[in-house]
């Protein structure tokens, strides 16, 4: 009998409902603050912002949704958005699927990685590309490792597993400093 792995399905371009599986969270979660860097279509930044008392989105792109009234939205690169950002602001969730690469991905995640709040989570798209043929910067290109490099560097701040669906989903969450266990 043949063994059964996520690898003998053909690669089509996602195996894995994203915005499903975070509705489900969002629903469990209750957010008050939603970030979403990277929206292209808006479809999933439109259907988790209704679980959302606040929901952010950022993309270079201009807006293809029409935006609520707990919506904003910023039409600027992520780094743009992050030198104007004021402060004292938090997040509950943080998506981060705009620049795949690991070197912006990083980057993103290294700016708001202090503006999650404590519990909080924050979540990667397309950390587990089925093939090097998604390795491609159109699709899922090296965000994977900066999924690596949370887990290999900041295993102290933030808990992390990767979902080994393609194009895989990594959630991050931020620990409850000297009130929580760390699992090992």
């Amino acid at each position: 009998m043949k063994p059964i792995y996520l690898r003998n399905t053909p690669p089509p371009d996602e195996t894995f409902n994203h915005t499903g599986f975070f509705e489900h969270l969002f629903q469990w979660l209750k957010p008050e603050s939603y970030l979403e860097l990277g929206i292209r279509d808006g479809v999933n930044f439109q259907k988790l912002s209704r679980y959302c008392k606040k929901a952010i989105g950022v993309d270079t792109i201009p807006a293809q949704i029409e935006i609520e009234s707990n919506m904003e939205y910023h039409q600027k690169t992520t780094d743009e958005y992050f030198e104007t950002l004021d402060k004292g602001i938090q997040f509950d969730v943080v998506f981060i699927d705009a620049d795949h690469s690991h070197e912006q991905s990083l980057k993103d995640f290294l700016n708001v990685k202090g503006r999650v709040i404590e519990d909080g989570f924050i979540f990667f798209h397309d950390t587990y590309p089925i093939n090097t043929d998604y390795l491609h910067p159109e699709m899922c290109n090296d965000v994977y490792k900066t999924a690596l490099y949370i887990k290999e560097n900041l295993i102290g701040e933030f808990e992390i597993v990767t979902l080994p669906i393609h194009p895989g989903v990594s959630i991050v969450k931020k620990i409850k400093q000297n009130k929580q266990l760390i699992w090992v």
